[in-house]
């Protein structure tokens, strides 16, 4: 812990028995029995009735985030019980509380006036603009920062990985509440902004205070082809000079391109002087936005571009964009209007030469029927990597072991999700689909010597998980950096389920035709996810 966040536990420490020393001698003031101020929970009961407040008040005290701002309320109102108004006061109630009240409590200058600051029969003093608009604007920020926090989040879907479903320049709101609002692991954090100052370019959390993982009581859990929105989990660390390729994956590269092994990679990395590297938790990794496509306990194969979950073909979103094969005739081609019209985007350079006349391209099967029907192609097929294939010799396809794995984004698996309570054989070979999961998301310290594990120092064979976890891929498949590169995803990191569209806008279009008028105000679950019923735990 630094130096800041001693100081800080120090101040709390000092701070909660004050408080109670602090409504020992207010409550004398007030005319109540002093005695009741030891007593937790029910002097808080007591505080209640003496600034004249609802009692259940004392049951949102109990909920996590929210308990931050009832609690500040609570002490700006017991302080103006003895004429406290103005913001000064008021900022030393909520910060130093204890303090304060022990002042207010034993001082011979301070006297209890009554609820509102005012005795029977007096007004209360007006406020000066500055003060109202000032409450005001306080109170705005504390309405907005909970809702974002525990009811909704408005987000923008910045990446194609999810094209033609979700598009780029769709903004939508995202339900915390449908699978629990979870408890934020940073609360000591600016309001509005997710990890990075806009400007400024530092942190917007502070972590003297770091909460474990929890979760309000939800509604319903993630099921299979919810849009979901979650924490990227390889952002765990982060290339600030280069934040779109992940931490890993610029290992792996350092690590090929110059042809030496992970460990000398990453050192290479770390004692760049150009290179800065920072450490994210949980609830300040990027967001992502995906179609969970099985969960917990599910097995999980694609063959040849095809989903499977348990064996059985998984559900095909109508709008799925998938790379086909086209071949023209000789002299025959589309114009860029058709192009458009046809919403194909051409993909054959990722794929070096192709024979004359043949394209690579990503379309929706409806395009794909409508493209037939022109009478200028010879052939249009599904295009897969064939198994085995690997996409390139860097080990960027998860379980990112190319010696034991050969798998790619259309041929892949099977892989079976952990589930809380599944209890897992450890081989080499097993180990490696989930060594993120047992030693990162779930906190363990593994080692492997003489062909044996050792988990938190104990020699063990087996591993039983404490997490749920998920698989998200984009609709997009050959164009979505999802878990079929960076593995699962950890129940901890669901920050919620995407809820309907508010605004869609075309940056390619002009004028009113810039809106997607047809998308405005569309409910993305009841258009574009099924409750799939088809696979049973």
């Amino acid at each position: 812990m630094s130096i800041a966040g001693l100081l800080f536990f120090a101040f709390l420490i000092s701070n909660l028995p004050l408080q109670i020393i602090g409504f020992y001698g207010i409550f004398k003031k007030a005319g109540v029995p002093a005695w009741k101020a030891l007593i937790p929970v029910y002097n808080v009961y007591v505080i209640l009735e003496i600034i004249d407040r609802p009692k259940w008040w004392i049951f949102m005290l109990l909920i996590p985030g929210v308990n931050l701002f009832y609690g500040a309320g609570i002490c700006v109102e017991l302080v103006t019980c003895f004429g406290k108004f103005s913001f000064k006061h008021h900022a030393m109630s909520v910060l130093m509380n204890g303090y304060y009240f022990t002042y207010l409590g034993f001082s011979k200058n301070e006297k209890f006036i009554g609820v509102n600051g005012v005795k029977e029969g007096q007004t209360p003093p007006i406020r000066s603009t500055t003060r109202e608009w000032a409450d005001a604007i306080v109170f705005a920020v504390v309405a907005a920062t909970l809702i974002r926090i525990f009811v909704a989040e408005a987000y923008m879907i910045p990446t194609p990985s999810m094209e033609k479903t979700l598009m780029v320049g769709d903004f939508l709101f995202v339900s915390k509440f449908h699978y629990g609002a979870r408890v934020p692991n940073t609360p000591l954090a600016l309001p509005f902004v997710h990890h990075t100052v806009p400007i400024l370019n530092c942190k917007s959390y502070l972590e003297w205070i770091k909460l474990s993982y929890r979760t309000l009581p939800g509604f319903e859990k993630v099921k299979r082809n919810d849009m979901v929105v979650f924490n990227f989990p390889a952002g765990d660390t982060v290339v600030i000079e280069n934040q779109a390729p992940s931490y890993y994956d610029i290992i792996r590269y350092t690590a090929y391109s110059n042809r030496v092994d992970y460990a000398t990679a990453r050192q290479m990395m770390w004692s760049d002087v150009n290179t800065h590297i920072s450490a994210r938790p949980v609830d300040k990794r990027e967001n992502y936005i995906k179609r969970c496509v099985a969960v917990a306990g599910d097995k999980l194969e694609v063959k040849d571009g095809v989903l499977y979950i348990n064996d059985a073909l998984a559900y095909q979103p109508e709008n799925l964009y998938t790379p086909y094969m086209i071949v023209f005739k000789d002299g025959m081609g589309l114009s860029g209007d058709k192009i458009q019209e046809l919403e194909m985007e051409d993909i054959s350079n990722r794929l070096g030469v192709l024979p004359a006349n043949h394209f690579v391209v990503l379309m929706t099967k409806q395009h794909v029927e409508e493209l037939k029907t022109l009478d200028i192609t010879t052939s249009v097929q599904p295009f897969f990597y064939q198994k085995d294939r690997l996409q390139e010799p860097i080990e960027n396809i998860f379980p990112n072991d190319t010696a034991r794995y050969h798998w790619n984004v259309d041929n892949f698996g099977p892989v079976t999700l952990p589930k809380k309570g599944w209890t897992v054989t450890l081989t080499d070979s097993i180990y490696k689909q989930y060594e993120r999961a047992i030693h990162v998301y779930e906190g363990n310290a593994v080692e492997q010597r003489d062909g044996k594990f050792f988990i938190n120092g104990a020699e063990a064979s087996t591993y039983t998980f404490k997490m749920d976890y998920y698989w998200m891929m984009g609709d997009n498949r050959h164009n979505s950096q999802d878990s079929r590169y960076w593995g699962f995803v950890p129940e901890d990191h669901i920050v919620g389920k995407a809820w309907f569209i508010w605004m869609s806008y075309a940056k390619e279009a002009s004028g009113l035709n810039k809106i997607r008028w047809s998308r405005l105000f569309s409910s993305i679950h009841g258009r574009w996810a099924p409750d799939d019923k088809k696979f049973t735990e």
